[in-house]
C-alpha cells in the first residue's frame, strides 16, 4: 500500500525537489519558522541542497536563527556530498576567517573543489585570481588544479607602491591601479541587481533622507566571496589597518541624477557605541560616466578616480578627534552610472554599532 509523502515525518531523498519548492512557498508566505523546520528535515535526510540553503540562512540569521557553527557543520556535510555551492561558500568562510581560523590555502582548495564540481562562482573566482580571465572559460576543460596552484596570493595582497597626496588637512590620498579592470567588473557583477535605495546613519539609526538618492548593497558572508576577502586584505595592507576593524563592505551605485549630499563619515557619539569610524576607502569600479566627483567643500577639493583607482581619507585629525574638514559629498552623476566599492574602518574591532 502506497502512502503520500509527509513533510512532517521522515523524508526520502526523492522527495527533496518538491519539498525545496515548498520551502520557497513558505518563504513567500512569511512562514519562516516552518521553512527552516522543513529544511532541517531535508538536511537530516541527507539532501545536500537543503544543507546549503539552511547553512547560508544560519550564517547570517536571515529568516532563521543565527547559528554559524551549525551552519559550518551543514556546509561541510554538503561538501562531503560533493556539493559545488557548499565548496564555494566554505572558500569564502576560510578566506575571511569567519568562525574559523583564516586559511588562504584552504580557501583556494575549496575554490578548486567547487570549480571541479561545476560552481560558476568558484570557476569565475579561480579564473580571475589566476589571471586567466574570460579566455580561460574558452578552454574545453580548464585545469582547475593548475589554476589554483598558479594563484599568487602575495601579489593580490600587495597594495600599489605609489600614493598621491590630494590633501594634507584632512589627509586624503589617491592610489592608482589598486584593482584590475577585470576585478572591478567582477565586483560590479556581485552588486548588480542587489543594490537598493540607500539610507543615512545619523549616529542613532538609519533612515531615508532627501540628502541621499543613490543605492547601496552591504556584503554579508553569503554575498561576499574570496575576491572580496582579498580586496579587504589589500586595503588592510594599503592603510595599515586590520581587517577586524572593518565594517562589512558595501557597493555604491549612482544612476543619472543621483547624489549623496555633504555629510560626515565619522560617527562619534553614536548611541551605545564608544568607537569611531576613522577611515574611509573608495574603490572606483568604472569611469565611463560624467559628473559624480567626490567633493570636499571645506577645502575646495574635487576628485575622482579611473577604473581601479582608490581614494581614501582619514575621518579624524592627528589627535584622533573628529575632523570637521572631512565634510564631503558624492556629486550627481549627469550621464552613465557610477559604481564604487566602499570600506569603512574603525579604531577597534568592529562588532556592530547597536
Amino acid at each position: 500500500m502506497q502512502t503520500a509523502p509527509n513533510v512532517h515525518g521522515a523524508l526520502r531523498i526523492g522527495d527533496a525537489a518538491p519539498s525545496l519548492r515548498r520551502v520557497q512557498e513558505l518563504d513567500g508566505q512569511a512562514q519562516f519558522d516552518e521553512a527552516v523546520e522543513l529544511l532541517r528535515r531535508l538536511a537530516g535526510g541527507g539532501d545536500a541542497a537543503a544543507m546549503v540553503q539552511l547553512g547560508r540562512r544560519l550564517l547570517v540569521g536571515h529568516n532563521a536563527p543565527f547559528e554559524p557553527q551549525e551552519a559550518i557543520q551543514l556546509l561541510m556535510m554538503a561538501v562531503e556530498r560533493n556539493d559545488a555551492d557548499a565548496a564555494a561558500q566554505m572558500a569564502t568562510l576560510a578566506a575571511a576567517g569567519a568562525w574559523m581560523p583564516q586559511n588562504w590555502s584552504a580557501a583556494l582548495d575549496f575554490l578548486q573543489q567547487g570549480a571541479e564540481l561545476g560552481s560558476a562562482s568558484a570557476r569565475g573566482q579561480l579564473l580571475l585570481l589566476a589571471g586567466a580571465g574570460r579566455q580561460g572559460l574558452a578552454q574545453p576543460a580548464p585545469n582547475w588544479k593548475a589554476l589554483r596552484e598558479s594563484v599568487d596570493l602575495a601579489a593580490w595582497m600587495s597594495p600599489p607602491a605609489t600614493r598621491q597626496p590630494l590633501c594634507e588637512s584632512p589627509r586624503i590620498r589617491l592610489a592608482r591601479d589598486f584593482a584590475s579592470p577585470q576585478t572591478c567588473q567582477w565586483l560590479i557583477g556581485l552588486g548588480r541587481g542587489k543594490v537598493k535605495p540607500a539610507m543615512m546613519y545619523d549616529g542613532k539609526s538609519s533612515r531615508f533622507t532627501a540628502e541621499r538618492s543613490n543605492s547601496d548593497y552591504f556584503f554579508d558572508i553569503v554575498g561576499a566571496d574570496v575576491v572580496v576577502a582579498l580586496i579587504r586584505q589589500r586595503i588592510s595592507a594599503l592603510l595599515k589597518m586590520p581587517t577586524f576593524a572593518m565594517e562589512p563592505p558595501q557597493m555604491l551605485h549612482y544612476a543619472p541624477g543621483q547624489e549623496l549630499r555633504a555629510h560626515y563619515d565619522h560617527i562619534g557619539g553614536a548611541t551605545g557605541y564608544a568607537g569611531e569610524r576613522i577611515a574611509t576607502f573608495l574603490l572606483y569600479l568604472n569611469d565611463d560616466y560624467e559628473g559624480g566627483e567626490l567633493e570636499f567643500p571645506k577645502v575646495g577639493l574635487r576628485a575622482r578616480g579611473n577604473t581601479g583607482d582608490c581614494i581614501y581619507f582619514s575621518n579624524v585629525d592627528l589627535s584622533g578627534q573628529r575632523d570637521k574638514l572631512t565634510l564631503h559629498s558624492g556629486l550627481a552623476v549627469s550621464r552613465g552610472e557610477k559604481w564604487l566599492f566602499s570600506q569603512w574602518i574603525h579604531d577597534r574591532t568592529f562588532t556592530g554599532m547597536n
